[in-house]
């Protein structure tokens, strides 16, 4: 990716973050009006404003070079007994309870309308649907009790299709060893069916580099063939595979990187050095999974509005068991990333493709609204606690008590996003 590829995807992915952090700030802006809080300014971005307008009412907008975060500034949010009557610390405890909550759920709710567009559109990888399907020889005259073309893979000897656990078709099946046998439930025509003693025959496609499609043309000693490349685990061979209509019609043996097609016997263009497949050069390997493809399931628009308050839950709670990971020293610190890192790889996905921003977009706003909420000095969640023990005490913390706590939070929170990216890039 060339410098000024690099600028665009990264202006991209600056605008995908603040657009995030304005929905946030947009939900304590929101509440604070209903609830007739005065508001001085609302701000996208940290240091200098480049651009600010002053309403009617004294409400300032302002747009600032620092393109890094927001706040929405209460009248009073940090004084004893301030003068206003619409002031922050002058309104009940529920109402200021409500504003601060109401940022990290505005996030939550752009995520469940991020998720109905993802699972329109591209479906999520937990849930797979079979597209090509490779019946064994045994299975002749069966396929019925095989997996079929259009299956919807659901459980996987009894466990759960499931992202929260990391429990993706593909990864699921490489726990068993060629010839096991494990049961697979799918949905077919509507009806949950249980297909026992599948075994794991491990067809493993090949395609050449750039073209991870399975039946395009594949060329051999710079001639085009209608074929691709398999390798049959059973046989202990590879084979170029005709490809007709989507189905296997020919096989042909690959021997000392000799072929016949078509009595013709060619060299393909690349060096077999051993029985493992992941040793072929100038291949990518697009699939091992019991001689099936595989897309992701796309819903249904009813399907989409049900599911995508559970997507959302599932995925704050993953983002809960990896904080609790990585609180415990299970996940090393270099599996996170600050800022910066969230900025690459945001530009490094969308440049693959625009498709990738239709998953982040939801990620990203689940991951502001679970880490906002945590009881952290200077995030949404420590305010509340606040509030919270004010509500029980009958009287507040000392202010000066309170904004010391939040503003030493603010920077151990700044220097730890440092050093996690630092240490992200580094490492």
């Amino acid at each position: 990716m060339g410098f000024f590829d690099w600028v665009l995807y990264i202006l991209i992915a600056l605008g995908v973050l603040l657009l995030m952090i304005t929905i946030h700030e947009a939900g304590h802006y929101t509440a604070g009006k209903i609830l007739k809080f005065k508001i001085n300014e609302f701000a996208i971005g940290f240091g200098k404003p480049f651009y600010k307008k002053t309403k009617k009412n004294g409400e300032v907008f302002s747009i600032r070079f620092l393109p890094l975060g927001g706040f929405c500034a209460f009248e009073g949010e940090d004084e004893d007994k301030p003068a206003s009557k619409g002031a922050f610390n002058n309104q009940p405890v529920w109402k200021r309870l409500i504003v601060l909550f109401m940022g990290p759920f505005f996030n939550f709710l752009s995520a469940i309308l991020f998720a109905i567009i993802l699972l329109l559109n591209f479906g999520y990888a937990d849930k797979v649907v079979l597209t090509k399907v490779e019946v064994p020889n045994s299975m002749t005259g069966q396929e019925q009790n095989w997996l079929m073309e259009g299956d919807l893979i659901l459980k996987v000897n009894g466990v759960d299709c499931d992202f929260v656990t990391d429990n993706y078709f593909v990864n699921m099946i490489k726990v068993y060893d060629f010839g096991e046998e494990f049961s697979v439930t799918v949905r077919r025509n509507g009806q949950e069916i249980t297909l026992q003693n599948i075994k794991k025959t491990a067809w493993q496609e090949f395609s050449s580099k750039g073209d991870a499609t399975y039946g395009k043309l594949f060329t051999l000693d710079g001639t085009n063939y209608n074929y691709t490349i398999v390798y049959n685990a059973e046989t202990a061979k590879y084979q170029i595979v005709k490809i007709a209509n989507g189905s296997i019609t020919d096989r042909y043996d690959i021997e000392d990187g000799l072929a016949k097609i078509d009595k013709q016997t060619i060299r393909a263009d690349y060096t077999v050095t051993g029985a493992d497949p992941a040793v072929i050069t100038d291949l990518n390997m697009s699939y091992s999974v019991i001689g099936v493809t595989t897309k992701n399931y796309t819903y249904s628009f009813f399907e989409a509005l049900g599911y995508s308050f559970l997507f959302c839950i599932k995925w704050a709670w993953k983002i809960l068991m990896i904080l609790w990971l990585l609180i415990t020293f299970q996940l090393p610190i270099t599996q996170l990333g600050g800022t910066i890192t969230t900025i690459a790889f945001l530009a490094e996905s969308t440049h693959a493709s625009f498709a990738n921003l239709l998953l982040l977009f939801p990620l990203i706003s689940i991951n502001l609204a679970v880490f906002n909420l945590l009881p952290f000095p200077a995030l949404d969640g420590a305010r509340m606690v606040f509030v919270g023990i004010e509500g029980i005490r009958g009287k507040p913390i000392s202010r000066k008590v309170e904004s010391m706590i939040h503003f030493v939070g603010l920077i151990i929170l700044f220097s730890f996003v440092l050093i996690v990216d630092i240490l992200h890039f580094v490492l």
